[in-house]
């Protein structure tokens, strides 16, 4: 049987993009949800900042019992559903990082939308976060949500926070002066 197809991504307005994902290593799990923001690039454009992340220690479950806005609880649905639907037409796939973008915003016609935009199953711009949060999770047994977030600062010498655990920090070929970090901290919920 042939397939084919193709995918059309609309241009939104006011659009929100949500990181939702779920990272497992060894016995822990720890499972997000949080925005994700652009900052000014080296070349003055528009680019990927950084993620904010709320981050739970189990699964989805854990996440939804938070309170969180409509919005939010159906970025997490969306992105649990396309989940669902990868392991179950790549039966056997195990991932051990599963984060899937989720956009809402208005469409051409103004009419807000929602769905997911890509899944990521390798290290991306959330990664730093998310090894962050397993960190807290390791160290303190009793935590069940830490506050987790990776920035990406373009030109030299930025202005970083002390706590701030930096993973890169040179000169780019491709982007130039560069530097990439990662904050993890407590939870308003963190107990």
């Amino acid at each position: 049987m042939s397939r084919s197809g193709v995918v059309v991504e609309e241009n939104l307005s006011d659009v929100t993009t949500y990181s939702i994902g779920q990272v497992r290593v060894a016995d822990q799990v720890a499972t997000y949800c949080g925005t994700q923001f652009m900052t000014t690039n080296n070349r003055g454009a528009e680019v990927y900042g950084g993620s904010d992340l709320t981050v739970v220690r189990g699964g989805f479950d854990a996440l939804l019992a938070l309170p969180l806005s409509e919005e939010v609880a159906l970025a997490i649905d969306q992105a649990r559903s396309y989940d669902a639907a990868a392991s179950e037409c790549f039966e056997g796939l195990y991932a051990s990082r599963r984060n899937y973008d989720v956009a809402q915003g208005r469409d051409g016609a103004g009419s807000w939308v929602s769905g997911v935009l890509e899944q990521s199953w390798r290290l991306g711009g959330a990664s730093g976060a998310e090894i962050g949060a397993l960190e807290a999770f390791r160290a303190d047994p009793s935590l069940k949500i830490v506050r987790a977030m990776t920035r990406e600062v373009y030109g030299e010498a930025p202005e970083l926070p002390p706590d701030a655990v930096v993973y890169y920090s040179g000169v780019d070929d491709s982007v130039g002066a560069l530097t990439k970090y990662a904050l993890t901290e407590p939870h308003a919920h963190a107990r």
